[in-house]
């Protein structure tokens, strides 16, 4: 479980965007300090940048040689590839190796690996899901079991409201578990009032549905979380679709950027082409040209409108190649391949969430009718067991229709927070769109539980008719 931890063993897409900021930086023939320098000032690819601040305080401010400053600094580095990393380049630049020759093996090395660990994540998240889904459902037939125990040796409801409290808490550890195991990349930037929002949201939905219990109730709870969530569900997917058509302007750009050197002729030249969803900030941006605004802003503007991290670190490297004099053909290709594989891993994972997503429905829906039922059983024993012919056989002692019918409300209640929670994670979406995932769960429960109380109502309540079975004894 390492990446529970502060030692960080794996690669990650900002790491690589960071590799790509510094060839934009040496393909403009720029001296290592100036590559540093330039690197210590960009807070986008934290937490690497403390590193390179202190290899520049040492170079600048303490006249170190760069190999030396390098070696100091990465004497308790806890992150191992950068530490691997800055060795290679103190030794590239010793030697006089080609710099852009040497980065461009290096990306294309920690995107080998990149992809490689991403698989190993994805198939591990498979297996963890499986576990997941079985554990779920066998939790909720595991309290149906002692609901039954519990009414016939006597139990009581303090048996069940315990076992639910153990199940409760198994599932919430487990959940957390997989989400520090598995908490997908940020690509998408909210605001103060989203995460106050998605934090109201649940912690409101929870209490009023815990203080005032019942299916109709837990209804309403789920289309109000269905509404919230199916808003950030469609932001997301948009940002999604900018971040494709993003990485097809950085490619067309690339090529007419390389032709005529001119950013005003370039833009005007892609915008002939098919962009999608990302047409209107090449707009914007050309506009903002053309009123003389300064370059750097144009393209901040342009990832910051965009609400993508992906398409801001684009951009950024980007606007470096321009603003420095660097070979724009490469590093776009560059940043295409790159942007490529994140969206890759990208689709893997929503193939997996889609698959996942599905099982989760039927188990969900599964669990809300057994639970139901039960009401029904334990209904029906209750008056069976309460009769005076039976009660002299059976020694027993009743329980509370109304506490169980509260307790098994609040478990689907739980199971469907956490159950989002998890498809969300196997989507590799932000937590913000499982808010849609809950509340679909949410719905599905309280149908299912409504549906299923009623058949299940009717078919026992002949047992208890003038010619049933408590009539006849």
């Amino acid at each position: 479980m390492p990446r529970i931890f502060s030692i960080k063993n794996e690669v990650d897409s900002k790491y690589i965007f960071m590799l790509a900021f510094m060839l934009a930086l040496f393909s403009s023939g720029v001296p290592p300090e100036i590559v540093i320098l330039h690197l210590s000032r960009e807070d986008t690819f934290e937490p690497y940048t403390k590193v390179f601040k202190k290899i520049r305080n040492l170079v600048s401010g303490y006249r170190y040689k760069f190999s030396s400053a390098i070696t100091y600094s990465i004497k308790n580095l806890n992150i191992r590839y950068l530490k691997e990393f800055l060795i290679r380049l103190s030794q590239a630049v010793t030697f006089g190796d080609d710099m852009i020759e040497s980065l461009s093996r290096e990306i294309d090395f920690t995107l080998s690996e990149y992809n490689a660990y991403s698989a190993r994540l994805i198939e591990s998240m498979n297996n963890f899901l499986t576990i997941y889904a079985t554990l779920n459902s066998s939790l909720t037939f595991l309290v149906a079991d002692i609901t039954i125990l519990s009414l016939i040796y006597s139990g009581g409801t303090t048996l069940i409201t315990q076992l639910t409290i153990l199940s409760l808490a198994l599932l919430g550890n487990l959940t957390l578990v997989m989400y520090l195991l598995y908490r997908p990349e940020n690509y998408i930037r909210y605001n103060v009032i989203d995460k106050l929002l998605l934090t109201l949201a649940i912690s409101l939905s929870i209490i009023f549905s815990i203080i005032y219990t019942s299916y109709i109730v837990l209804m309403v709870t789920g289309i109000v979380l269905l509404g919230v969530g199916l808003r950030y569900r469609i932001y997301e997917n948009k940002i999604n679709r900018i971040e494709r058509h993003f990485l097809l302007f950085i490619r067309y750009f690339s090529r007419n950027y390389a032709i005529v050197s001119n950013l005003k002729e370039s833009l005007m030249a892609v915008l002939r082409g098919d962009l999608g969803d990302v047409k209107p900030l090449i707009k914007r941006s050309l506009n903002r040209l053309n009123f003389g605004i300064n370059k750097e802003k144009i393209f901040r503007l342009m990832g910051d409108e965009s609400g993508s991290v992906l398409v801001s670190m684009l951009s950024k490297v980007l606007y470096e190649t321009i603003s420095m004099g660097g070979n724009v053909m490469i590093i776009g290709e560059i940043l295409s391949k790159i942007g490529d594989s994140v969206l890759n891993i990208r689709s893997r994972k929503e193939q997996n969430g889609r698959a996942f997503e599905t099982s989760i429905y039927a188990l969900q829906t599964a669990s809300a009718g057994v639970s139901a039922a039960l009401i029904s059983i334990v209904g029906m024993l209750n008056n069976i067991f309460s009769t005076q012919n039976v009660s002299t056989v059976f020694s027993f002692s009743e329980v509370n229709i109304d506490m169980i019918s509260r307790i098994f409300l609040i478990i689907l209640l739980i199971l469907s927070f956490t159950n989002g929670i998890a498809i969300t994670l196997a989507y590799g979406k932000s937590l913000y769109v499982s808010l849609y995932f809950i509340g679909i769960l949410i719905i599905l429960s309280s149908i299912s539980y409504h549906i299923v109380l009623i058949l299940t109502g009717n078919i026992f309540k002949e047992l208890v008719s003038p010619s049933g079975l408590l009539q006849t004894t």
